[in-house]
């Protein structure tokens, strides 16, 4: 890998798992890899538990699309919920004020968490 890849934002890099007692290998964008990271962090599970969970509803042959489309839709539905749980503008005008503050810290979270694998990346790098 040329000095160049490792320093592009968002290049697609393949990455060694273990699924299901097999080891194998994704080849997910630095993005995907980082929401998958932020998504097993949230559902208190690990990234090859995840990703077995995935591949045994996968409808295409290619467990890196998966991936992808897995991760999407979590943050689809987590989008959705928000909206439920807000306005559709995404205020918090109809929340309550102990949901608000829950939603707030989760996305306070959420940010500090992403913004620290991204601060160990560019330390790795």
């Amino acid at each position: 890998m040329s000095y160049e890849t490792l320093n592009r934002p968002d290049v697609n890099r393949k990455r060694s798992v273990v699924v299901s007692k097999r080891r194998t290998s994704v080849s997910l964008e630095d993005s995907f890899w980082i929401s998958l990271q932020a998504i097993v962090k949230m559902e208190n599970t690990t990234i090859e538990h995840y990703i077995e969970m995935i591949e045994r509803r996968r409808d295409t042959p290619n467990l890196s699309s998966n991936l992808r489309i897995a991760v999407l839709e979590y943050y689809k539905q987590k989008a959705a919920r928000s909206l439920i749980g807000g306005t559709p503008n995404g205020s918090l005008a109809s929340v309550s004020p102990k949901q608000g503050e829950r939603q707030g810290l989760l996305a306070k979270k959420v940010a500090a968490y992403w913004s620290r694998l991204d601060n160990d990346k560019q330390l790795a790098d």
